[in-house]
Parts: C-alpha cells; sequence; structure tokens
C-alpha cells in the first residue's frame, strides 16, 4: 500500500474545539504502521471590525489532498456558518476530495413538522452543506442518527453513512456494573430507541456471552423539546434491586431520564439507573441538576461524539465521577482509515 492513493494524501480539517481529537487520531491512523501519513490543517476563523465572518486556510496539504472535516452538533448558526465557509474554501483550494465527518449530525433533531409554524429542516441543513461544497462533497458520517430516515436526505443515495457507537458503549457500561454487582437490567425508554439498538444489543450479547433483562418504556413526545414518561413493560420483576441501564441515543436536558429513574426506583424497587446515551448534549440546566444529590440518575455515561474536554460546565460533573466518558477516538481512527482507502465503513457495528 503506498502513501498516497488515488484521493491524495489524508489531511484531517478539524473545525473550533476538535484539534484534540485529530491529534488522538492521528496518533492512533500512523501508530497502527499502516503507512498513512495524516496531516491536520486547523482553519482560523474570525470576525472582522464590523462583524462580518472571515476564515483563513492556505493551500498546503489541501490542494489535491483527501481532506476530512471533522465536527458535530448541535447545529448552531454559528457552527453552520463557519462549517458553510469552511467546505467553500477547501473547494477553492482545489481539496481532491470532500468528507465530513459530524458525530452529532445538524440539526438531526429537526426530523418531522412541530405544527403549524415550523418545518423539518433537517433535510434543508443537508442540501446547505452540499450547495456549500459545489459537487466536492464526497461523503458525510455521522453517529447513531436520532431518525434513520435522515440518510435519505441527501441529493443522492450513499451521501450519509450512520454509524453505529451503541455496542461498544453498552459493553463498557455492562463492565463497570459488574464491578458494582451481578443484577443488572437494560432499558429502553421508547419504540424508537427499541428499534435502533436492538441489533447492537443482541450483538453485545452474542459476543459476550451476557445475558440481560430488557424492560422497554413508553414516553409520548409532544414535540422535539417535550416528552413524558407514562409506563414500563417487559421483565419489570427483573427490576427490583438492579442498576438499570437506560439506553438512548441522546441525553440533551435529562428530563426523560429522571422521569425514567423516579419510576423505576419508586415503582420498580430499582437499586440505581445509569443513563446511557450516545450523545451527551447536556444543555440547559442539565449539567446542575445532574449532580445535584437528590438527582435520582447515578452515572450518566456517553461517548465524545460532542466534545466534552471543551466544555467547562461539565467539569464538577466529571469530577464527581457521576459522568463518564467513552472516546470514540479509536472508532473515528477505523473509519477514517478505511474511507481513506475506499474500503467498507460500516465494519465498526
Amino acid at each position: 500500500m503506498e502513501n498516497f492513493n488515488r484521493n491524495g494524501g489524508l489531511t484531517m480539517v478539524p473545525m473550533p474545539g476538535f484539534s484534540g481529537m485529530a491529534a488522538n487520531v492521528k496518533i492512533l491512523i500512523e501508530k497502527e504502521g499502516k503507512h498513512t501519513p495524516v496531516d491536520i490543517v486547523p482553519p482560523q476563523f474570525g470576525k472582522r471590525a464590523n462583524g462580518e465572518p472571515y476564515i483563513k486556510l492556505g493551500k498546503d496539504h489541501i490542494g489535491g489532498h483527501d481532506c476530512v472535516v471533522i465536527t458535530s452538533g448541535p447545529g448552531t448558526y454559528e457552527m453552520l456558518g463557519q462549517l458553510h465557509l469552511l467546505l467553500g474554501y477547501l473547494v477553492g483550494r482545489r481539496a481532491a476530495r470532500i468528507t465530513l465527518v459530524s458525530g452529532y449530525l445538524p440539526l438531526c433533531r429537526s426530523d418531522k413538522d412541530e405544527g403549524a409554524l415550523e418545518f423539518a429542516i433537517g433535510g434543508h441543513t443537508i442540501h446547505m452543506i452540499e450547495c456549500a461544497a459545489h459537487g466536492k462533497l464526497d461523503r458525510i458520517i455521522s453517529v447513531d442518527l436520532h431518525a434513520p430516515q435522515t440518510v435519505q436526505a441527501a441529493s443522492h443515495m450513499g451521501v450519509i453513512t450512520e454509524i453505529s457507537l451503541a455496542r461498544r458503549l453498552l459493553a463498557f457500561t455492562v463492565e463497570a456494573a459488574r464491578h458494582v454487582q451481578e443484577e443488572i437490567c437494560l432499558l429502553l425508554p421508547d419504540d424508537g430507541a427499541a428499534k435502533r439498538f436492538e441489533e447492537p444489543i443482541i450483538q453485545f450479547m452474542k459476543r459476550s456471552g451476557i445475558r440481560l433483562p430488557i424492560i422497554y418504556g413508553v414516553k409520548r413526545r409532544s414535540d422535539s423539546q417535550t416528552s413524558k414518561f407514562l409506563r414500563l413493560s417487559g421483565d419489570t420483576d427483573k427490576l427490583v434491586g438492579s442498576i438499570v441501564i437506560g439506553l438512548d441515543d441522546e441525553v440533551a436536558t435529562g428530563g426523560t431520564n429522571r422521569h425514567t429513574a423516579e419510576a423505576v426506583k419508586n415503582q420498580y424497587g430499582a437499586k440505581s439507573y445509569w443513563a446511557v446515551a450516545v450523545h451527551g448534549v447536556l444543555c440547559e440546566n442539565a449539567p446542575i441538576e445532574l449532580n445535584s444529590p437528590t438527582s435520582p440518575i447515578d452515572r450518566i455515561v456517553v461517548t465524545d461524539t460532542l466534545p466534552i474536554d471543551e466544555r467547562a460546565e461539565l467539569a464538577a460533573l466529571r469530577q464527581s465521577g457521576r459522568l463518564q466518558v467513552v472516546s470514540w477516538a479509536p472508532d473515528l481512527a477505523h473509519l477514517i482509515f478505511y474511507h481513506h482507502w475506499d474500503m467498507s465503513i460500516r465494519e465498526i457495528r
């Protein structure tokens, strides 16, 4: 295998807050001795005196290279604006190929209309990203999408590729829980989670030989911000004295998890509740409320698809031991390497 392939040399272009992740991934790719040198070119964003944005990005390691943009959501105005400018610059600097890796896809929660005043804008955001890349965007890679239909939002098939970290996250959490006690239950909070994580759970149980009772929750969502816990079904008799692992794609405000934790403890006799999610959005008052001594949630386990180290508001929650983070850097290194050499990236499932 030669150092450069038909797509050019491999260059990672980290958005603000992702330089640390890019540095870790570079080490992992090059450490494996796969003869794939990795360049890192961080763009410089700023604002002029009148408030207009600008970006500084030269051609070195961009022109003729296989450029992988590292970013994540949530898709704020600033983040999306910077991303669109960056994609345009990569095209202008003659990148041979452009790939967008967004652990948490921008605006992935906006997957349905919210009544008379709000449209579903996830698809529109994807089209804006494609337009900004002027036809040079080869692929968008994202992790555990909130809505599976999001892969259909691109202009043609194969643009959006979904990767799942659920199995590895579950393996980490179960191992940690078994160090505490043997009685463990899995809880899937709604139909969406049941469909999304059924395959990873089956794979985990087959590979580990561990069989865990599964509890199914029922909740109703009135809009993208508000949901209500209703009831549980399944092996609910196993909840007594157990560590309950509530598995979902994301934890945002933590409201649903709090209600579920209170129910499994007060109504079903569970010993503790661990909120486990791929994406640690942890917004609004979640960092403070989850770290409160009165919180019914005993532990939160997430990956770092959204950067955790950069967020000062989560420092106390991590120091208390309530928040544990599973890095997805090894998976990211794997998929970037495989994508660079035009091999299947779905194998990390």
